[in-house]
């Protein structure tokens, strides 16, 4: 197997999917924070880096794949969490790509953003937006049965979905009430063997809305892409 890296901040965001299917897999990698790859803060590299963003999936020390779904699509065909024909593969990414369309507001709402800026789009995910996302899951979710979107098994999409939905639980824990297939959804992907082991061994994210930050190893760091903020 060849050696994994990736490359990302202390968000919890773009790279939820492929290391939950990374974990599930048994496959080994290492996620490793911006400045402890570069050896130098990002602000002092970003510009270095190709597209100057990240995530970044180092391969064998030496192949950079950039772009989250590349990188998620890559990770899924290496965890074997692809369907096995073209179209269902298209089908599985139009509902991947449905999820990731939640990401602008609704990870740096979590992640990031605070006070008045928080509230504001808080308001809006809430009242608008992700009401309508989560009645078009609903509605694939009756299309196949089973426990996910494309029948019994999980594909990649089913990642996606899943942290995108995780999130918005985080904003408001009774979003759910009035999608009961979305909300059995939820509970069904964690009974995957190895997602509640990984939920549980990842920093834990507090302050959302008012300072952002991860718990690692009982130290508090600020979310985002600055690691200087630590907290005894």
């Amino acid at each position: 197997m060849s050696k994994l890296q990736l490359i990302y901040f202390n968000l919890r965001a773009l790279c939820e999917a492929p290391r939950m299917m990374l974990h599930t897999a048994g496959i080994e990698y290492s996620y490793e924070m911006a400045w402890d790859y570069f050896k130098k803060p990002w602000g002092d590299v970003k510009k270095e880096v190709i597209f100057h963003k990240l995530p970044l999936l180092v391969i064998d020390e030496k192949i950079e794949i950039w772009q989250s779904n590349t990188i998620s699509r890559y990770i899924a065909k290496l965890t074997k969490n692809i369907p096995n024909n073209e179209e269902m593969v298209a089908y599985a990414d139009s509902i991947f790509e449905s999820a990731h369309d939640l990401f602008f507001p609704l990870n740096p709402t979590i992640n990031v953003w605070v006070g008045e800026m928080h509230l504001k789009n808080k308001k809006n995910l809430l009242d608008e937006i992700l009401p309508k996302a989560f009645t078009n899951f609903e509605k694939l979710l009756s299309k196949y049965e089973g426990n996910f979107f494309l029948g019994e098994r999980a594909f990649f999409c089913d990642f996606n979905v899943y942290h995108h939905v995780s999130l918005a639980l985080l904003l408001d824990d009774k979003i759910l009430d009035n999608f009961p297939k979305l909300k059995k959804f939820m509970s069904d992907f964690e009974k995957i063997q190895g997602i509640l082991e990984y939920l549980e061994s990842r920093p834990k994210l507090i302050g959302i809305g008012t300072w952002p930050k991860v718990v690692i190893d009982g130290i508090e760091y600020t979310s985002g892409t600055n690691p200087d903020y630590k907290y005894q």
